[in-house]
């Protein structure tokens, strides 16, 4: 990271009041962890802050301190001089309420991101694609500005490192990921609430729909790609919801024949969400790009219109080509 960026968003910080924190819409545990822990940081830090994200914080990170979270701008101070992004590199990606706020907003704005290819240009921001999360970059700031880290900034903060890294299961896990979550364990994050509410806090209904996603399961050896999908009426016959889904693109890839885990679950009427994992195999982040999405290497994602079995074969051919 560079050490003049984060000066001068340090100093970006240490001389605004009112400031709204954003994170991309249908959060994960890297986008709530960074945005909480900041929150949480820069209150101590005697700063007016506004938590906001266009959605509710999802079941599997209920465990997270959410009491700030606001999921419209209607109610956000018109004195707002900073805007930070965090863990997203495109306006799109925070929903249509913020874009239309910006239009208006006259302040300055900061952007926190670890995936490649922003589509944001300022000069204020940090896209660090060596760190394992957003989170990572969130605690070198907190850091910069010298705000003592407590349990209350360390739990959200160690929550955005092991989601992104699957427990440090993922290539993107490296030292400076471990080294830094151990200071946050040592800081009074709790691992062990963290590692329980996401790894043993699943219903029966879950088991439901996990069986329907298998019996969608599609492997093709030759790509070592390994492809599932949920439909609205899977969700629907087994009263579940896309928390209870979450993270079966990393399941697939936990097989050793599959290297390219891809998981497709319909949000419309003809209308999929792609989240694709790997480790390393390919470049998950070219593939997204292709059909207008994003992400990094071995993390990422995209929407898609049309028939799911055009959508496969469209998958299948653009891997062929990436291999």
């Amino acid at each position: 990271m560079n050490s003049n960026s984060l000066n001068k968003i340090k100093n970006l910080i240490n001389s605004s009041n009112n400031m709204l924190i954003v994170s991309h819409y249908d959060p994960d545990g890297d986008a709530l962890g960074s945005s909480i822990g900041l929150y949480s940081a820069l209150k101590k830090h005697q700063k007016n802050c506004f938590l906001y994200n266009l959605d509710s914080c999802p079941e599997y990170l209920s465990f997270l301190n959410t009491e700030g979270l606001i999921n419209t701008v209607k109610i956000v101070d018109e004195q707002i001089d900073l805007i930070i992004f965090l863990d997203l590199n495109d306006f799109e990606r925070a929903g249509d309420e913020i874009q239309n706020y910006m239009k208006n907003y006259k302040g300055d704005y900061i952007v926190l991101d670890h995936h490649q290819n922003p589509k944001i240009e300022s000069s204020n921001m940090i896209i660090d694609t060596n760190a394992s999360s957003t989170s990572i970059i969130v605690y070198k700031l907190i850091e910069a500005l010298k705000i003592k880290i407590d349990s209350e900034i360390a739990t959200p903060l160690l929550t955005g490192i092991v989601t992104d890294t699957s427990f440090f299961k993922n290539s993107n896990s490296n030292s400076e990921s471990l080294d830094i979550s151990s200071k946050l364990v040592d800081y009074g994050g709790d691992l062990n609430l963290i590692s329980s509410s996401l790894n043993n806090d699943k219903s029966i209904k879950r088991i439901e729909i996990e069986k329907r996603i298998l019996n969608n399961f599609i492997f093709i050896s030759d790509l070592k790609l390994g492809l599932s999908y949920c439909t609205t009426e899977d969700y629907e016959d087994t009263q579940t919801t896309k928390e209870d889904s979450e993270g079966f693109s990393n399941y697939l890839l936990s097989h050793k024949e599959i290297k390219i885990g891809i998981f497709i679950r319909q949000i419309d009427i003809n209308e999929w969400k792609i989240s694709m994992r790997s480790n390393g195999y390919i470049d998950l982040s070219r593939l997204a790009n292709s059909f207008g999405g994003g992400g990094h290497k071995n993390a990422s994602g995209f929407k898609y219109q049309g028939d799911i079995k055009n959508l496969i074969n469209e998958i299948k051919d653009k891997i062929s080509y990436e291999k």
